[in-house]
């Protein structure tokens, strides 16, 4: 019996010195084979895909980031002594005396996962920070099936782990694993290593941390969405609360900066980043040039025109619309965008401010919809500008316009009340927003007049040849349709919307591409504009648009009410800033009861009220009554410059002869 076991001891023995051989040399032979292919220490620091851009508001204060942020290297030995005790103490407090990895921090995480119920490699990793690089730089590595397997958490990972972790001690120093760490490991809010974290969370450089922020900053490795000062106040200063401990149970704080750093746990730090001017950031990030924005790995700075004053004027009046006028139930949304004179975009909403996440469905920008009556300006600024008067009496009646080349079509437009006025100046008309004479001068003074106007003014997207254009029915942006606007605020010349200043590349703050400075371009006449501009203005004075009003401040705009009400408009502007309002239901359901001068206008009225307030002295728009446009136009009898016929003989006459229906639509049309 006796020769039997130590015989089995024997073999035991030579079985377990044979296998620790081979085993050792398949180690042996994995860390070569991972140091030979490890790049130099240089080339791990930093190794982000594509770099980062931060956007900077018109103080040049950081508002929003994206892409992933990254604050520039760190080398362990310049890091901040409390940053780096308290990332020894939580992550691996022998890191300076093991060659990699720990057997009894491995031991301790199973039976530690095991006590808990867990699997013996699900939830406490046991890993030393040479194998979390190690983890990082197999993420980074390879193709999507070889990333999916860094990420479990298996025996055969683990055991993976272990040469590559050995391959690192022996090719780097403990300072080089360290600094790859501390600038590789991702601490939340798109920030990689502690420089981008402590420039995230605290707005200061990683060398002037206190020891309750870097406290703070370790806790994140744990879980960094978990314990981010931006999604958990609590948890995060908790979890501070636990560093700090443990830094002072391993005598790396003394009681008394304890004590002194638990009365001074980090509050939220966030400061709005990312969260107002979020939409303004996203239409950024693809106004600018993409090969920056979307493809460089340098990280980049945007130089912008965004207000954060104007913004949280924005944010807050929506809040409160929709908390006080809008039925809980609804799904409507609102978006704003609002313009300085020359065309600068100062603020920008896509939707409701609570929905304001990177690179969500932006209304402002990316929605087109049907303006409605907003679109009317171009129909009247066409008609001024070929001479027509806005003392130029039409008839207000039901009318039937027939069109089309080849096979003719009818539209009967109608009023949005069914009501008719009959005779009426287009000065009335405009201000009460009738749709049947607006229709009436789009096509006698030629449809083709009004499309050039609305796209030489800034209507990028394809107008159809069709009378119902008058009344709004081809589709545009917010932002368009706004930018439009601040043509006619200056007088006819075209404005072009801008949102970046400037492009520079962050390492030696080198400016490499400008904002264009091109001079715009005269789209219609100053006359026309002034005068058109006076007709916006009595259109919030006595019409429409009168909730639009701000005491003590000319305002001009137009309403706009889509079909079947899906859609709410007001678009107008002060002497200083344009601002376009828009409603509706992303799935184009109708609105309930709100119409372009009801809530738009209003929210229209607080916003400009809010922004205009310190404005002083409020100066007056620039403006031409009819009468005076009368006067000071270059035609013998603006009047009858152009003569408007009855509707009803022009369908009478299209109908009775195709000779004279062909020379109709010749003048209908421009052709």
């Amino acid at each position: 019996m006796h020769i039997i076991l130590r015989k089995t001891l024997k073999y035991l023995l030579w079985l377990s010195v044979n296998v620790a051989v081979i085993v050792s040399v398949i180690i042996l032979i994995a860390v070569v084979n991972y140091t030979n292919k490890l790049p130099p220490i240089e080339e791990l620091l930093d190794d982000r895909k594509r770099g980062s851009v931060t956007l900077l508001d018109k103080n040049n204060e950081v508002f929003a980031w994206r892409g992933n942020q990254f604050g520039g290297i760190l080398k362990s030995n310049v890091l901040n002594r409390v940053l780096h005790d308290a990332i020894i103490s939580v992550e691996d407090r022998t890191f300076y005396s093991h060659y990699g990895v720990s057997v009894r921090g491995i031991l301790g995480a199973i039976r530690i996962n095991l006590r808990e119920g867990r699997g013996p490699f699900s939830g406490h990793g046991g890993s030393t920070i040479t194998q979390q690089v190690a983890k990082i730089l197999c993420l980074l590595q390879g193709d999507i099936n070889s990333q999916k397997h860094c990420r479990r958490s298996t025996i055969s990972r683990k055991l993976l782990e272990i040469p590559f972790a050995l391959a690192l001690e022996y090719k780097y120093s403990k300072e080089d694993i360290l600094s790859i760490y501390i600038n590789r490991v991702y601490l939340g809010s798109g920030a990689y290593g502690f420089e981008a974290a402590s420039e995230r969370y605290f707005s200061k450089s990683s060398s002037e941390l206190a020891i309750e922020e870097a406290a703070l900053l370790a806790g994140l490795l744990k879980a960094p969405t978990r314990y981010s000062p931006v999604n958990n106040k609590d948890l995060s200063q908790a979890r501070a609360l636990t560093v700090l401990k443990i830094m002072r149970d391993q005598k790396l704080i003394s009681i008394t900066d304890f004590d002194k750093a638990v009365k001074s746990l980090p509050v939220n730090q966030e400061n709005n980043i990312n969260e107002i001017g979020s939409y303004y950031a996203d239409w950024v990030m693809q106004d600018a040039p993409q090969e920056m924005t979307k493809q460089s790995k340098e990280d980049i700075i945007i130089r912008t025109y965004f207000d954060p004053k104007i913004q949280k004027a924005v944010d807050d009046t929506i809040f409160s619309f929709l908390e006080t006028e809008i039925m809980s139930e609804s799904k409507a949304q609102i978006a704003v965008v609002v313009l300085s004179a020359d065309g600068q975009v100062r603020a920008m909403s896509g939707g409701r401010p609570s929905e304001k996440i990177p690179g969500q469905f932006n209304r402002a920008y990316q929605a087109k919809r049907q303006p409605g009556s907003a679109f009317k300006p171009f129909v009247y600024g066409a008609a001024l500008d070929i001479g027509i008067s806005p003392n130029t009496v039409l008839t207000d009646e039901p009318v039937t316009i027939m069109f089309g080349k080849n096979k003719y079509k009818e539209y009967s437009p109608k009023n949005y009340d069914n009501k008719y006025l009959g005779p009426v100046t287009i000065e009335q008309a405009f201000s009460k927003s009738l749709n049947t004479v607006a229709v009436k001068v789009g096509t006698q003074i030629g449809i083709n007049r009004v499309k050039t106007l609305a796209r030489e003014l800034g209507i990028e997207t394809a107008i159809p040849s069709e009378p119902s254009i008058a009344l709004g029915s081809s589709e545009v942006s917010l932002l368009e349709l706004t930018t439009a606007y601040a043509g006619i605020l200056n007088n006819g010349t075209k404005v072009n919307s801008k949102g970046w200043r400037d492009l520079s590349v962050k390492k030696n703050d080198e400016i490499i591409i400008r904002e264009g400075s091109e001079q715009g371009i005269r789209v219609f006449s100053k006359l026309a504009a002034q005068t058109l501009k006076y007709l916006m203005f009595s259109s919030v004075e006595t019409g429409t648009g009168k909730n639009a009003s701000v005491q003590d401040l000319q305002i001009a705009g137009k309403t706009g009410t889509s079909q079947s009400f899906k859609d709410a408009w007001f678009v107008g502007f002060s002497s200083n800033y344009v601002i376009g309002v828009w409603m509706g239901n992303d799935d184009n359901r109708p609105l309930q009861n709100v119409s372009g001068g009801g809530l738009p206008a209003k929210i229209f009225s607080k916003i400009m009220t809010k922004i205009s307030a310190d404005l002083a002295p409020k100066k007056q728009i620039a403006m031409v009554s009819p009468d005076q446009f009368d006067a000071l136009s270059i035609y013998e009898d603006p009047a009858t410059k152009f003569e408007f016929q009855s509707q009803d003989k022009v369908n009478r006459e299209q109908k009775n002869s195709s000779l004279i229906g062909g020379l109709i639509r010749a003048l209908l049309w421009g052709d």
